[in-house]
Protein backbone atom coordinates (compact mmCIF):
# COMPACT_ATOMS: atom_id res chain seq x y z
CA UNK A 1 0.00 0.00 0.00
CA UNK A 2 3.14 2.47 0.36
CA UNK A 3 3.32 3.03 -3.20
CA UNK A 4 -0.43 4.30 -3.41
CA UNK A 5 -0.98 8.05 -3.90
CA UNK A 6 -4.24 10.01 -1.73
CA UNK A 7 -5.67 13.25 -2.14
CA UNK A 8 -4.56 15.27 1.45
CA UNK A 9 -7.60 17.06 2.55
CA UNK A 10 -6.25 20.46 3.33
CA UNK A 11 -5.59 24.00 2.13
CA UNK A 12 -2.53 22.81 0.12
CA UNK A 13 -4.42 20.31 -1.52
CA UNK A 14 -1.11 17.91 -2.36
CA UNK A 15 -0.75 14.23 -3.21
CA UNK A 16 0.46 12.20 -0.39
CA UNK A 17 1.33 8.29 0.45
CA UNK A 18 -1.27 6.27 2.01
CA UNK A 19 -0.55 5.92 5.65
CA UNK A 20 1.62 2.85 6.61
CA UNK A 21 0.87 0.59 9.46
CA UNK A 22 3.84 0.66 12.30
CA UNK A 23 5.13 -2.29 13.62
CA UNK A 24 7.28 -1.83 17.05
CA UNK A 25 9.85 -4.41 17.02
CA UNK A 26 8.67 -7.78 18.77
CA UNK A 27 11.58 -9.86 20.95
CA UNK A 28 11.90 -13.21 20.22
CA UNK A 29 9.29 -13.47 17.47
CA UNK A 30 8.70 -16.81 16.17
CA UNK A 31 10.41 -18.06 12.41
CA UNK A 32 7.76 -18.50 10.63
CA UNK A 33 5.29 -16.61 11.13
CA UNK A 34 3.55 -15.70 7.48
CA UNK A 35 2.02 -12.20 8.71
CA UNK A 36 2.10 -9.63 11.21
CA UNK A 37 -1.12 -8.72 12.76
CA UNK A 38 -2.87 -5.20 12.48
CA UNK A 39 -4.24 -3.86 15.19
CA UNK A 40 -6.05 -0.76 16.29
CA UNK A 41 -7.47 0.48 19.52
CA UNK A 42 -11.39 1.69 19.82
CA UNK A 43 -13.02 3.29 22.85
CA UNK A 44 -16.67 4.62 22.25
CA UNK A 45 -17.77 7.77 23.42
CA UNK A 46 -21.35 8.02 24.97
CA UNK A 47 -24.14 10.97 24.51
CA UNK A 48 -26.29 11.48 27.80
CA UNK A 49 -28.86 9.04 26.86
CA UNK A 50 -25.93 6.34 26.82
CA UNK A 51 -26.17 6.09 22.98
CA UNK A 52 -22.90 5.60 21.46
CA UNK A 53 -21.86 9.11 19.81
CA UNK A 54 -18.70 8.13 18.70
CA UNK A 55 -15.15 6.48 19.01
CA UNK A 56 -12.13 7.35 19.68
CA UNK A 57 -8.62 5.05 18.32
CA UNK A 58 -6.18 4.49 19.69
CA UNK A 59 -2.83 3.13 18.95
CA UNK A 60 -2.13 -0.84 19.71
CA UNK A 61 0.64 -3.24 19.19
CA UNK A 62 0.32 -6.78 19.46
CA UNK A 63 1.91 -7.87 22.81
CA UNK A 64 2.52 -4.39 24.18
CA UNK A 65 0.24 -3.13 27.44
CA UNK A 66 0.04 0.22 29.21
CA UNK A 67 2.02 1.73 25.97
CA UNK A 68 2.85 5.60 27.90
CA UNK A 69 2.42 6.42 24.04
CA UNK A 70 1.80 10.33 25.73
CA UNK A 71 5.66 10.48 26.93
CA UNK A 72 6.89 9.73 23.20
CA UNK A 73 8.67 11.87 21.50
CA UNK A 74 7.27 13.56 18.36
CA UNK A 75 8.31 11.06 15.47
CA UNK A 76 6.77 8.52 17.63
CA UNK A 77 3.91 10.05 18.02
CA UNK A 78 3.30 10.81 14.29
CA UNK A 79 3.63 7.29 13.35
CA UNK A 80 1.09 5.91 15.86
CA UNK A 81 -1.25 8.56 14.11
CA UNK A 82 -0.63 7.37 10.56
CA UNK A 83 -0.41 3.43 12.06
CA UNK A 84 -3.94 4.39 13.07
CA UNK A 85 -5.19 6.20 10.19
CA UNK A 86 -3.79 3.01 8.20
CA UNK A 87 -5.39 0.31 10.27
CA UNK A 88 -8.55 1.91 10.70
CA UNK A 89 -9.32 3.20 7.40
CA UNK A 90 -7.32 1.21 4.86
CA UNK A 91 -7.52 -2.40 6.48
CA UNK A 92 -10.80 -3.65 6.11
CA UNK A 93 -14.28 -2.56 6.80
CA UNK A 94 -15.32 0.43 8.65
CA UNK A 95 -15.00 0.65 12.30
CA UNK A 96 -16.61 3.31 12.91
CA UNK A 97 -20.00 2.25 12.10
CA UNK A 98 -20.34 5.57 10.18
CA UNK A 99 -19.72 7.52 13.68
CA UNK A 100 -16.93 10.13 13.89
CA UNK A 101 -13.82 8.44 14.80
CA UNK A 102 -11.55 10.75 17.32
CA UNK A 103 -7.87 10.60 16.23
CA UNK A 104 -4.99 12.47 18.26
CA UNK A 105 -2.42 13.97 15.95
CA UNK A 106 0.42 16.11 17.58
CA UNK A 107 1.19 19.68 16.25
CA UNK A 108 4.10 18.49 13.74
CA UNK A 109 1.80 15.66 12.12
CA UNK A 110 -0.78 19.04 11.42
CA UNK A 111 1.67 21.22 10.42
CA UNK A 112 3.70 18.43 7.76
CA UNK A 113 1.79 18.92 4.27
CA UNK A 114 2.88 15.52 3.40
CA UNK A 115 1.19 13.65 6.07
CA UNK A 116 -2.01 12.23 5.24
CA UNK A 117 -5.72 13.20 6.46
CA UNK A 118 -8.84 11.11 6.54
CA UNK A 119 -11.66 13.41 4.84
CA UNK A 120 -13.16 15.60 7.41
CA UNK A 121 -16.89 13.78 7.58
CA UNK A 122 -14.77 10.78 9.24
CA UNK A 123 -12.26 12.28 11.75
CA UNK A 124 -12.30 14.46 14.32
CA UNK A 125 -9.02 16.24 14.81
CA UNK A 126 -7.96 15.61 18.30
CA UNK A 127 -5.49 17.83 19.42
CA UNK A 128 -3.08 16.29 21.89
CA UNK A 129 -2.36 18.51 25.25
CA UNK A 130 1.45 18.66 24.01
CA UNK A 131 0.70 20.68 20.69
CA UNK A 132 1.70 24.10 21.32
CA UNK A 133 -0.78 27.02 20.02
CA UNK A 134 1.35 29.52 18.76
CA UNK A 135 -0.41 31.45 15.44
CA UNK A 136 1.26 29.11 13.25
CA UNK A 137 -0.63 26.50 14.79
CA UNK A 138 -3.81 28.12 15.51
CA UNK A 139 -4.11 29.09 10.96
CA UNK A 140 -3.86 25.59 9.75
CA UNK A 141 -6.10 24.45 12.69
CA UNK A 142 -8.81 27.41 11.75
CA UNK A 143 -8.06 26.27 7.75
CA UNK A 144 -8.92 22.78 8.81
CA UNK A 145 -11.93 23.83 10.34
CA UNK A 146 -12.90 25.91 7.23
CA UNK A 147 -12.49 22.49 5.30
CA UNK A 148 -14.90 20.76 7.39
CA UNK A 149 -12.74 19.62 10.15
CA UNK A 150 -14.06 19.13 13.41
CA UNK A 151 -11.33 19.85 16.06
CA UNK A 152 -11.06 18.64 19.64
CA UNK A 153 -9.13 19.67 22.72
CA UNK A 154 -7.83 16.66 24.11
CA UNK A 155 -6.52 16.72 27.97
CA UNK A 156 -7.55 19.87 28.71
CA UNK A 157 -5.87 21.63 31.70
CA UNK A 158 -6.05 25.21 31.21
CA UNK A 159 -3.02 25.73 29.57
CA UNK A 160 -2.69 29.31 27.29
CA UNK A 161 -2.07 27.03 23.98
CA UNK A 162 -4.99 25.08 25.05
CA UNK A 163 -7.22 28.19 26.16
CA UNK A 164 -6.21 29.76 22.59
CA UNK A 165 -7.46 27.34 21.04
CA UNK A 166 -10.94 27.42 22.57
CA UNK A 167 -12.26 29.41 20.16
CA UNK A 168 -11.91 26.94 17.33
CA UNK A 169 -12.80 23.81 19.01
CA UNK A 170 -16.11 21.80 18.71
CA UNK A 171 -15.30 19.20 21.65
CA UNK A 172 -13.30 19.57 24.86
CA UNK A 173 -12.03 16.63 26.72
CA UNK A 174 -11.55 16.83 30.19
CA UNK A 175 -10.34 13.80 32.20
CA UNK A 176 -11.89 13.01 35.43
CA UNK A 177 -8.84 12.75 37.06
CA UNK A 178 -7.58 16.30 36.54
CA UNK A 179 -10.96 17.70 37.66
CA UNK A 180 -10.16 16.10 40.98
CA UNK A 181 -6.88 17.27 41.34
CA UNK A 182 -7.56 20.97 40.36
CA UNK A 183 -10.98 21.39 41.41
CA UNK A 184 -14.50 21.97 39.22
CA UNK A 185 -13.32 25.40 37.95
CA UNK A 186 -11.53 23.38 35.40
CA UNK A 187 -14.61 22.58 34.37
CA UNK A 188 -16.12 26.11 34.14
CA UNK A 189 -12.89 26.98 32.28
CA UNK A 190 -13.39 24.16 29.74
CA UNK A 191 -16.88 25.20 28.88
CA UNK A 192 -17.69 26.83 25.29
CA UNK A 193 -20.96 27.61 24.30
CA UNK A 194 -20.08 26.20 20.99
CA UNK A 195 -18.39 23.49 21.50
CA UNK A 196 -19.79 19.72 22.98
CA UNK A 197 -18.06 18.79 26.54
CA UNK A 198 -16.60 15.43 26.63
CA UNK A 199 -15.69 13.49 30.44
CA UNK A 200 -12.86 11.26 29.77
CA UNK A 201 -12.02 8.67 32.30
CA UNK A 202 -15.38 7.94 33.44
CA UNK A 203 -15.41 5.00 35.85
CA UNK A 204 -18.21 4.32 38.24
CA UNK A 205 -21.70 4.82 37.87
CA UNK A 206 -21.26 7.99 40.58
CA UNK A 207 -18.68 9.57 38.61
CA UNK A 208 -21.56 9.47 35.49
CA UNK A 209 -23.75 11.23 37.50
CA UNK A 210 -21.75 13.93 38.75
CA UNK A 211 -20.85 14.52 34.78
CA UNK A 212 -24.36 14.50 34.31
CA UNK A 213 -25.11 17.10 36.72
CA UNK A 214 -22.09 19.47 35.76
CA UNK A 215 -23.06 19.64 32.17
CA UNK A 216 -20.81 17.04 30.31
CA UNK A 217 -22.61 16.35 26.93
CA UNK A 218 -20.80 13.06 26.44
CA UNK A 219 -18.69 10.51 28.24
CA UNK A 220 -15.97 8.11 27.49
CA UNK A 221 -14.24 5.51 29.99
CA UNK A 222 -14.51 2.17 31.70
CA UNK A 223 -17.95 2.55 32.84
CA UNK A 224 -19.48 2.25 29.73
CA UNK A 225 -16.72 -0.14 27.83
CA UNK A 226 -12.75 -0.12 28.00
CA UNK A 227 -10.90 0.80 25.13
CA UNK A 228 -11.11 -2.90 22.62
CA UNK A 229 -8.14 -3.82 20.55
CA UNK A 230 -9.38 -4.94 16.88
CA UNK A 231 -7.49 -6.76 14.77
CA UNK A 232 -7.10 -5.81 10.91
CA UNK A 233 -6.52 -7.35 7.64
CA UNK A 234 -2.77 -8.26 7.81
CA UNK A 235 -0.45 -7.55 6.02
CA UNK A 236 2.31 -10.00 4.17
CA UNK A 237 5.78 -10.33 6.43
CA UNK A 238 8.91 -8.31 4.57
Amino acid sequence: MTHLVARVMNVSDLPVPIPRVWHLPQIDRPTGVPHRPVVVGRQAIFDRDRAVYGYELLFRAPGRLNLRIDLWNSWQQDRATEHVLAAAFFHGDDISDSRPSFVNFTRTYLLDPGRYLQPPDQIVIEVVESAHADWTLYERLADLKAEGYRIAIDDFVGTTSQRDLLELADFVKVDLRDVNARGPGLIDAARVPHASLIAERVETEDALLECLDAGFDLFQGHHFEPAKVIERDPLPAP
